[in-house]
């Protein structure tokens, strides 16, 4: 049988990875999906996909890792006073999170996450009333709104990081 679809041929390439969940399933009940390149030398592509609800006031568990692109990224949009405007309840807000990594995230979430939801931890929706934020994730970066899950080479370009873009992941289409 030929395929014809010319999404289907760039697929046939891939192989289709799951990145755990906290109960250490995998194929079972996958929170985000990883296509693999075989070379593995361009990014992953993150798709996230909850099937269960997110854990209250927190949202699901980063399954990532971060390199130090994603790193000196998340470094970076700290240091320029970038914010990032989630709720904890969000799957966009969790795939973004996806594409930074547990530890890249870890320094968004200590420094410049903005949850805007009453029931998250450390809410501000004050914050989030006063910026005008019309969805989530929104990213306000130098004076600009960006919304909905953005690539970090995005995020690296609108904030002037000149750093390693080696990113891991990228998000799907």
């Amino acid at each position: 049988m030929a395929i014809k679809h010319s999404l289907l041929l760039a697929l046939l390439p891939l192989s289709i990875i799951c990145v755990s969940t906290a109960s250490g399933s995998t194929l079972h009940s996958p929170t985000a999906l990883a296509l693999i390149k075989d070379n593995q030398k361009s990014p992953s592509i993150i798709f996230f996909l909850p099937k269960e609800r997110p854990k209250p006031g927190v949202g699901w568990e980063i399954t990532t890792t971060s390199s130090k692109a994603e790193i000196a990224l998340a470094r970076h949009l700290m240091s320029i006073g970038a914010k990032e405007y989630v709720a904890w309840w969000c799957p966009h807000c969790h795939e973004q999170k996806l594409l930074f990594g547990k530890e890249a995230y870890q320094i968004i979430n200590d420094s410049i996450k903005v949850e805007c939801d009453r029931r998250g931890i450390n809410p501000h929706p004050d914050l989030c009333k006063a910026a005008k934020v019309p969805g989530f994730p929104t990213w306000l970066i130098n004076g600009q709104q960006y919304s909905g899950v953005q690539n970090l080479k995005d995020l690296a370009k609108a904030s002037g990081y000149k750093g390693d873009m080696n990113f891991r992941y990228i998000q799907s289409e």
